[in-house]
């Protein structure tokens, strides 16, 4: 579960945030009990670098710091774009249809089975949270297809948080591609072909964020393409005290750390919508493109 914090600045007294961040852990752990049947919880909180008085809370609290993640950007205005490469054989890019989009949740489900914090989206979250969403941008949206047979091999999908006639900024909110084509250049080609897109249809900036731990983040693919870090994000958990039927804390003992993806049958289904959704159900949530490489 997902928790969002908030506190006015006059109020980020150490005592103040601790309350809130108490009653917080106390009303997951209610709701996380009335909703999900007893399947063990973890919380989960992410911080940018501009909330060190939340973050050092959170570390006084329990929580470990598990997961970094990087914000960059590209002036599409102001850099020359990096060459697309060849194409590769039997392959084309197309822009979003709604026609793939059963086609697109199913290799999404498939490429992040194992990332680290994912879990598979059912297709009423998939829609609300992505490609029905207000903020998706088709036409900014592409998938490298085979041409034999239209599978989808790799796909990156854009966002846009504000209509506006200047400085428009294109978010790339959510990228794949299929793991046994990892490191054969297909994502560099959809990547390019995206960004030269994105700077003809009118945007200034390229944004995206990537788990600090990807590949591709280590191995400074994104430096290449020219973009570079601007903030920050860590994400911290507290490995959970299973809930007690009481709806206290849980104590040393009842440490868990279990995966919601590996829930499984139809009343897992549906937890598993409700995990998916309050993680990225806030249209304005920060994402990754940790499944591309």
């Amino acid at each position: 579960m997902t928790l969002d914090i908030a506190v006015h600045p006059a109020h980020r007294t150490p005592p103040m945030v601790r309350r809130l961040l108490d009653w917080c852990h106390d009303t997951g752990v209610r709701r996380h009990r009335e909703l999900y049947d007893g399947t063990p919880l973890e919380l989960h909180i992410r911080t940018h670098h501009g909330q060190a008085w939340l973050a050092e809370t959170l570390d006084t609290a329990g929580y470990q710091r598990e997961r970094g993640y990087w914000g960059m950007r590209l002036d599409l205005d102001n850099h020359r774009l990096v060459d697309a490469p060849a194409m590769p054989t039997g392959t084309e890019i197309v822009p979003f249809d709604d026609a793939f989009d059963a086609k697109l949740l199913a290799a999404r489900n498939a490429i992040f089975a194992d990332n680290w914090g994912s879990v598979p989206m059912t297709v009423r979250t998939w829609r609300h949270t992505i490609t029905a969403s207000p903020y998706f941008r088709p036409e900014s949206s592409f998938l490298l297809l085979s041409e034999r047979d239209q599978e989808i091999l790799c796909y990156l999908l854009c966002t846009e948080l504000a209509d506006t006639c200047t400085d428009r900024e294109l978010y790339l909110a959510n990228a794949g591609t299929q793991p046994a084509l990892h490191g054969k250049g297909l994502y560099r080609a959809v990547f390019t072909h995206t960004l030269a897109r994105a700077k003809a249809q009118g945007y200034r900036w390229a944004v995206l964020d990537i788990d600090a731990t990807n590949p591709m983040a280590a191995g400074g693919f994104y430096e290449r393409m020219g973009l570079r870090r601007f903030r920050t994000w860590t994400t911290h958990v507290l490995p959970f005290t299973s809930p007690s039927p009481e709806g206290g804390r849980g104590g040393p003992g009842e440490t868990v750390a279990v995966r919601a993806g590996s829930l499984t049958g139809p009343a897992a289904a549906e937890r598993r919508e409700g995990v998916e959704r309050s993680r990225v159900g806030d249209p304005a949530a920060r994402r990754d493109v940790s499944g591309a490489r």
